[in-house]
């Protein structure tokens, strides 16, 4: 659960705060074009966390939060390997539609996993384990990509959504049609 946590504030800070500098720096959209296509990869979040909790009652909140992740983890490394502004922002669209899927599966999934006497403590520790990641995106996506470029940066990311995928497959328990006090015992 911690692991989804930093993985997707981590990703989501490291990678929606340095695009605009990618879209402008390394494809030359200039800064209105760049700011635009922001406004829209942005927008496709908001379908992609609407699917993620349409799809959490029937199908579960462990395959969708593991599937989620792998998915953004899969557009972050094809996003890597793109030489064309057009590919990447396919895949932009992609990570964007799918690490948002992820959120609304990790927000509804975590209270669920702590006990109610201590839920929203647990709650709040797994999302403050979120945070300091996000502390770190900025600033560790700013070095890797000066220093690697482009596909390397894209590489940490796609690494990281995968392990955390696979820590949900492994670690995680799931909860769907599950009464909160069966989970907790």
């Amino acid at each position: 659960l911690w692991i989804g946590w930093a993985v997707l504030v981590y990703t989501y800070h490291g990678i929606f705060i340095w695009l605009p500098t990618i879209y402008a720096k390394g494809f030359g959209l200039g800064i209105m074009k760049s700011l635009f296509w922001i406004l829209i990869v942005t927008a496709i979040q908001i379908p992609g966390y609407y699917s993620a909790t349409f799809l959490l009652d029937p199908v579960g909140r462990k395959p969708i939060l593991s599937t989620y992740l792998a998915v953004a983890g899969l557009g972050s490394f094809l996003l890597g390997l793109s030489m064309n502004i057009n590919w990447v922002l396919l895949w932009s669209g992609v990570i964007s539609f799918f690490n948002l899927g992820a959120w609304a599966a990790l927000y509804t999934y975590t209270p669920e996993l702590y006990p109610t006497s201590v839920r929203g403590t647990g709650s709040g520790f797994a999302a403050s384990i979120g945070r300091a990641a996000g502390i770190l995106a900025p600033i560790l996506t700013g070095y890797v990509y000066a220093t690697w470029g482009l596909a390397q940066t894209f590489n940490v990311f796609a690494l990281a959504h995968i392990l955390a995928a696979i820590a949900t497959v492994i670690l995680g328990t799931e909860t769907k049609g599950m009464v909160l006090e069966e989970i907790s015992r």
